[in-house]
């Protein structure tokens, strides 16, 4: 299960902007250096103009931008495209603007001082115009038509490993789209009232919540003690959801969801559980949650080249009856094309990566050069054995932390040979200073939190274990 990227990484100086993989459609982008990474938060010239695209929900590629410049606002205004009406009126609304129809697609206009409102909305949300949408758009000036059949056939692949029934999958632009829309679907059932994060998560989940909503608790440790404190605030407060991961991003810890459930059920709290790092293939934690929100660009896709996600809806749940009425898919035509076809090798490729992320995890825990290892299979919790499946593992993302890491990350991350890149689940491995790149203007508080800023997330491939290996035994001192 060979890839371009196994043998030739893009991880040096001259890749700096390359997109990752060589796609017009790529997610991540090549930032080979510290520096490359501190000028990209910095928003230093030197490293931006390079950028030939990036993360879509973090970076407007440049087919998003042609499009906003068809779309033509007027001076002093803005534009942003949208593959629905709901997405650019909820947009518009935040930045005290305007939704409106052209050609088939939807724009939110709003003036420019609003951008950054519009923008996040952008971001968190997720419910962005693909690039394939704006690309097909661009060229036909309207988007190509749904495929009822090919979506069938992808959900009940879904369902195949969700053991979900395949009407209760709905499909959405990105993984946060997905979460997007649980997040409104259960501040509906209960307006006003504040939300719940019980562990520390990405970071964009957590965005929603608190610009969305009308409040959050965090919970950022998601031990017996926060348990404990949710208990007691459950008994104080009616909350409108439950938010968590599982396993947890960058610190692969598991929540324990059976917990969890047993204490929100008694006051009606529905639970939302985003299991992108621990995948449809290693953990069913449907039956002990209400909706399971997954990033389907990560492990289902493998490629890095779609943007997509789902939300599953446990049938036993508090919205068990909702689906498929009330939370309609929404996923270009183009991209679940591209998605249906990288999908079909994914319970392959997930048992390699979670064998070569097991070998990785122990090789570290035992090197001098390396302070600690967060991976579930190192010492698993019997919560994660509990909701393992029989043929599953421990996942293809870890975390690890070199000694003296204030010196020694920089010089690590330079000189290990695989792909450096802000994403997770592809068949090649990416590594990262995640926290660098999803925290930077907030990393006092994520040392609060108890995550160190310096760590490095890998997210393990397909490579030749033996391959691996040797390119980690080369970066560490």
């Amino acid at each position: 299960m060979t890839h371009p990227l196994h043998a030739h990484p893009l991880c040096r100086p001259e890749h700096l902007g390359a997109p990752i993989p060589d796609s017009p459609h790529a997610v991540s982008v090549c930032l080979p250096t510290w520096a490359d990474i501190i000028g990209y938060e910095d928003k230093e010239p030197r490293v931006v103009d390079k950028m030939r695209t990036g993360y879509p929900r973090f970076f407007f590629h440049p087919l998003i931008n042609e499009v906003r410049a068809v779309l033509k606002a007027e001076p002093g205004w803005d534009v942003l495209p949208f593959p629905d009406e709901a997405a650019a009126t909820q947009c518009a609304a935040l930045a005290s603007g305007k939704a409106v129809a052209v050609d088939g697609l939807w724009a939110a206009y709003f003036s420019l001082e609003n951008l950054p409102l519009a923008r996040a909305f952008w971001q968190h949300a997720g419910r962005i115009l693909s690039s394939r949408a704006a690309e097909d758009w661009l060229a036909r000036r309207r988007l190509g038509a749904p495929d009822p059949a090919l979506e069938k056939t992808f959900r009940d692949r879904l369902a195949t490993w969700s053991a979900a029934p395949a009407d209760r999958i709905s499909l959405h632009p990105s993984g946060m789209a997905a979460i997007y829309t649980a997040f409104q679907t259960v501040t509906a059932r209960r307006p006003g009232r504040r939300t719940v994060m019980f562990g520390f998560p990405y970071t964009d989940t957590l965005k929603i919540l608190s610009k969305f909503g009308s409040g959050v608790e965090f919970f950022p440790r998601a031990d017996k003690a926060d348990l404990s404190g949710l208990a007691a605030l459950l008994q104080q407060e009616e909350i409108a959801g439950l938010f968590c991961e599982f396993p947890s991003n960058p610190l692969l810890g598991t929540p324990d969801l059976p917990a969890l459930h047993r204490i929100a059920a008694q006051r009606g709290v529905p639970i939302i559980a985003d299991d992108t790092i621990g995948t449809f293939f290693n953990v069913d934690v449907l039956p002990h949650v209400d909706f399971v929100a997954t990033s389907l660009t990560k492990a289902i896709s493998g490629e890095g080249d779609v943007m997509a996600g789902a939300l599953t809806v446990n049938p036993h749940g508090l919205f068990g009856a909702n689906l498929p009425s009330t939370i309609p898919s929404s996923l270009y035509v183009r991209d679940l094309e591209v998605l249906e076809r990288n999908s079909r090798d994914f319970p392959e490729r997930m048992k390699i990566a979670n064998a070569n992320a097991l070998e990785l995890a122990r090789f570290l825990e035992s090197h001098p050069a390396v302070e600690r290892v967060w991976y579930p299979g190192l010492d698993p919790s019997p919560v994660y054995d509990q909701l393992r499946k029989p043929s599953g593992g421990y996942g293809a993302v870890l975390s690890f932390l070199p000694r003296d890491a204030g010196q020694n990350t920089p010089r690590v991350f330079e000189r290990l040979e695989v792909s450096h890149g802000i994403s997770l689940g592809t068949s090649y491995t990416l590594v990262s200073p995640y926290v660098q790149l999803a925290h930077y203007h907030e990393l006092a508080w994520v040392r609060q939190c108890g995550i160190d800023p310096h760590l490095l997330r890998v997210a393990v491939g397909t490579e030749p274990w033996e391959d691996l290996k040797k390119r980690f035994e080369k970066a560490l001192p």
